[in-house]
């Protein structure tokens, strides 16, 4: 049996809404070169490198090309099931948070056609483990190789746009 949680949804984007009230409450006046321009006489220009704020804002809103936003997707190991938050994954690369919730030891596999492409460490009840994957489009099968799991419904089908 499959289980969407969507409450994570709402999680991330409180998330990011704190991100971004950091990085505008980063654009204060307390730096030391905003004060000693202050200082120079009117019609005179000074020229200095960007600070680390000016920087960070000034970056464009979109990822520069060649470079992949990871997305965080929870996974919840039970017995005897995968529990993933999202329902539909588009290519890029994912970062999944494995918690086994379970009372016995699982392991998350990501696989395409028939070959692991990633997995993580056998997890005892209550452990977690982070993995990173890359998906390209096309069929996954997700699911737990500890004993005969799989057989008894821990994997889960996902397709990648």
């Amino acid at each position: 049996m499959r289980s969407w949680n969507r409450r994570p949804a709402a999680h991330r984007l409180a998330v990011a809404i704190t991100g971004l009230a950091l990085v505008v409450a980063g654009c204060g006046s307390d730096d030391p070169d905003t004060e000693a321009v202050a200082d120079v006489p009117a019609g005179t220009t000074t020229e200095s490198p960007p600070s680390a704020t000016e920087t960070a804002t000034s970056a464009p809103a979109s990822s520069p090309a060649g470079q992949q936003e990871t997305e965080t997707v929870e996974a919840q190991l039970v017995d005897f099931a995968i529990e993933l938050d999202e329902d539909s994954f588009a290519a890029g690369t994912y970062e999944f948070a494995v918690s086994n919730e379970g009372d016995a030891s699982h392991d998350f596999v990501v696989e395409r056609d028939g070959e692991d492409v990633a997995a993580t460490a056998v997890l005892q009840p209550g452990q977690s483990e982070t993995l990173t994957v890359d998906l390209e489009p096309g069929s996954y099968v997700i699911y737990c190789s500890v004993g005969n799991h799989r057989a008894m419904g821990m994997e889960v089908s996902v397709e990648v746009a």
